[in-house]
């Protein structure tokens, strides 16, 4: 059929009494709307829309085969500071020795500095003994609370205390020390990882310990106390270890040197290593 034909067919129709407009409007309209419906040849396709990712658990393994990594838990700073105004007892090794040979990082400060120092960054805090010289001892007394504070919030305190029998210190939790020089000190917990380089041997020197501790918390560990007529003394505590909040403090009234011939030198490596592995001992009950 040419188009001439078709033409004349579709006026003829149009003329006819057949013709309705309003059904030829309704015919156009549902052709429209099945040629926009999605399947049908022609009609854009709907945008996709992609699955709500969820939030990897710790452990989990992702698509590409990655385990997906956990928030990592604060470790303690393993650098340690020193407070000295002089050297201990001109011994050759102290603890800057100890500490280099061990691996550890340290500043050395004088006491002087011990109010303006932030103990923050350090995981223990070391008063060595023998710091007579200049106002060290007072100069800890006025900063006692500063000291108390870090070891609540987690730091370790180490203190070797021969030396400050007169400095009338007030250490964490109330420990202060009393004067009093004695000979032979025997181990209370020669199990203890401190004590162990000892091999349960008692200490003799002139002196053993140049003082007591007193006002010792009942939790506290006794490591080495005085043997007063040759009977060990609980209530004679001359080397003790004991909580202060999150922290803990060490405090040992013996000098960590051989220059007496003694063997406490070895004790100045074993509470240093022991000081900053905090697994802390526990006694067999």
């Amino acid at each position: 059929m040419n188009s001439c034909t078709s033409l004349t067919h579709l006026t003829a129709f149009l003329s006819s009494s057949r013709f309705n407009p309003r059904l030829l409007l309704a015919l156009a309209l549902s052709a429209l709307s099945a040629l926009s419906a999605p399947g049908v040849r022609g009609a854009e396709p709907l945008p996709a829309v992609a699955p709500a990712s969820k939030p990897a658990l710790p452990g989990a393994i992702n698509k590409e085969g990655a385990a997906a990594v956990a928030p990592a838990k604060a470790v303690p700073s393993r650098k340690g500071i020193i407070f000295r105004n002089v050297r201990s007892w001109k011994r050759a090794a102290d603890f800057e020795e100890a500490l280099g040979n061990l691996g550890f990082k340290f500043d050395v400060k004088t006491s002087a500095q011990m109010a303006t120092t932030d103990l923050t960054p350090y995981g223990f805090v070391i008063v060595p003994g023998g710091q007579w010289e200049g106002d060290f001892y007072q100069d800890y007394a006025d900063q006692a609370a500063k000291f108390d504070q870090y070891a609540t919030n987690g730091g370790i305190l180490l203190l070797e205390l021969n030396g400050a029998e007169n400095g009338d210190l007030v250490l964490p939790r109330g420990v202060t020390m009393s004067k009093h020089g004695a000979r032979e000190n025997v181990l209370a917990l020669p199990s203890h990882p401190i004590l162990q380089p000892l091999e349960g041997k008692a200490i003799h020197a002139n002196f053993a310990s140049h003082g007591f501790l007193e006002n010792v918390p009942k939790d506290a560990l006794v490591l080495v106390t005085e043997v007063p007529g040759g009977q060990q003394a609980a209530s004679r505590p001359t080397f003790i270890e004991y909580s202060c909040g999150s922290g803990r403090v060490i405090a040992a009234c013996q000098c960590f040197h051989d220059q007496d011939g003694s063997g406490r030198g070895v004790l100045m490596d074993s509470a240093l290593t022991y000081a900053s592995e905090r697994e802390w001992y526990a006694p067999k009950k």
